[in-house]
């Protein structure tokens, strides 16, 4: 029985993905998940809770954002915050699901969605403190983090924002040696 659940969730968890590649956020719904998957509703909603669960699960086995695996609890902050950013940064640029997720939560801000991020933002937030003594460094990295999401976002639409070219590897590498030139300046203020 146990083995047969297991399977069942797998190939459920699969149609899921499947269909939020094929279709995106916005075409993936418990009906579309079931018909894939070859199950009734009822056993979504029994194995993960519905959407909400699903997402989670995207979260939790790294699919969302693979970098969050590699945070590791033995090691210090410091060390775990410039491995996540430095692994972070390139996985974001190259996930498009990741971004395709990430819009969504941005226009739709869901139950579902919201569920994601909480969990993302738990996991991420146990690291990004780079400065114990000024929670202003710790923001003002935030932001730019927050930034440099954006212009991964952004630069699907548009190949450049005011003089700066998104189209170039150059630019992203520079985005990044910023990055973790701020996290060694931070720590040692």
């Amino acid at each position: 029985m146990k083995k047969d659940r297991a399977a069942t969730e797998e190939k459920i968890y699969k149609s899921f993905l499947y269909i939020l590649e094929e279709k995106g956020p916005q075409g993936v719904g418990i009906n579309a998940i079931a018909k894939e998957a070859g199950v009734s509703k009822t056993l979504i909603y029994r194995y993960f809770g519905g959407m909400k669960g699903l997402l989670l699960s995207f979260a939790q086995k790294g699919d969302f954002f693979k970098s969050l695996l590699a945070i590791d609890a033995q090691k210090d902050n410091l060390e775990n915050l410039k491995n996540f950013v430095k692994e972070g940064t390139k996985e974001l640029r190259e996930n498009v699901l990741t971004q395709e997720i990430l819009r969504w939560q941005l226009l739709e801000n869901n139950d579902d969605t919201k569920s994601l991020f909480k969990y993302f933002n738990a996991q991420v937030g146990k690291t990004f403190t780079i400065n114990e003594k000024d929670d202003s460094l710790n923001s003002a990295f935030q932001l730019m983090i927050g930034g440099y999401v954006y212009f991964t976002l952004l630069s699907k639409f548009n190949k450049t924002f005011i003089t700066t070219d998104l189209t170039s590897e150059a630019t992203w590498k520079n985005y990044d040696d910023a990055i973790l030139k701020t996290i060694e300046m931070f720590s040692k203020l």
